[in-house]
């Protein structure tokens, strides 16, 4: 069912342990969104973990406490509450799935239109980032944001919004992280999110750039990482989060794809400019998101599944 941030006031003051789960690969929303929870329910007093099947990706390690983020196999009890945090489907709960399913309560808390509401209890809210909605539950608990907090929900809406640049950069959001840049240093943590990378994430983006492909005059900008990059290099999928930016960032480009090449099948990275709808073609495959950003995973071969693609896209360009 759908249900209120009242409703999950309610649900948090009547557990005692909860389990904050973060979706597979997670990016800055998830992670700040669930610390910054956390971080909340702590504040109210509660038990809290937070679990996620992937590791701490390297671009967050110094921002996040790694030790805090648990493995699902590591989790030996029930919880009373279990609360899905940016997870647009239950798929992307990984193999925190069976914790999940085993809790009393389940709340499903996300920003994603094409969410299908798997828990018992569903918050679906047009937000720029669940941190934003997140800083909204704060509020309605009555907790005020303290140093960690306010650095862990900048982390969440800043990086969902492309450092305030995307088209879900809006007056809400804004306002709210107006509040949270007092209460900590902004230089360092925006200087670790925006102003450094990583040599393997540099030669992450290179390879990729180097199989840059572009049709319809430049309004299709097409970037690709085979299976053997990742292990050449040395990186993992989380490495992947931003590489897709690249391509969109090319002025003429209206749609820009991201394709890696898994063992089985293709990730796909969708983004694109003004009112082209990605998120309608990876629904095609099973995926989803946001008008301007969306992902999916497809079954096939990476040449098939560029073609069939690029067709479609071609129809929107």
């Amino acid at each position: 069912m759908t249900c209120s941030l009242s409703d999950i006031k309610k649900a948090i003051g009547i557990a005692e342990n909860i389990l904050i789960i973060a979706h597979i690969q997670p990016d800055g929303d998830t992670l700040g969104s669930c610390f910054a929870l956390k971080a909340v329910l702590d504040s109210m007093g509660k038990n809290s973990d937070i679990c996620c099947e992937s590791d701490m990706p390297q671009r967050y390690a110094e921002l996040f406490p790694k030790q805090l983020l648990l493995q699902p196999q590591g989790i030996d009890k029930n919880y009373d509450l279990a609360v899905a945090v940016d997870c647009a489907d239950k798929s992307r709960l990984g193999k925190a799935q069976k914790a999940f399913k085993r809790a009393k309560n389940t709340i499903n808390i996300d920003h994603h239109v094409t969410n299908d509401q798997f828990a018992k209890m569903n918050y679906i809210a047009e937000a720029s980032s669940v941190g934003e909605i997140i800083f909204e539950l704060m509020c309605i608990v009555g907790i005020e944001p303290d140093e960690q907090i306010a650095r862990y929900l900048y982390i969440a809406i800043s990086t969902d919004t492309g450092n305030f640049t995307y088209s879900n950069t809006g007056r809400k959001c804004l306002s709210y992280v107006s509040e949270l840049v007092e209460l900590f240093d902004l230089r360092d943590v925006a200087d670790a999110l925006f102003r450094r990378r990583s040599l393997v994430l540099t030669k992450l983006i290179a390879r990729a750039l180097s199989r840059l492909e572009t049709y319809e005059d430049g309004k299709i900008a097409f970037v690709t990482l085979l299976s053997g990059d990742m292990k050449d290099i040395g990186a993992n999928g989380s490495d992947c989060e931003n590489i897709v930016d690249f391509a969109r960032e090319i002025e003429e480009t209206k749609v820009a794809v991201f394709f890696r090449e898994l063992d089985k099948g293709v990730k796909i990275s969708f983004r694109s400019k003004g009112d082209i709808d990605v998120c309608a073609v990876a629904a095609l495959y099973g995926g989803g998101g946001h008008l301007n950003a969306s992902g999916a995973c497809a079954s096939g071969n990476l040449k098939d599944i560029r073609e069939a693609v690029l067709a479609r896209l071609i129809e929107l360009v």
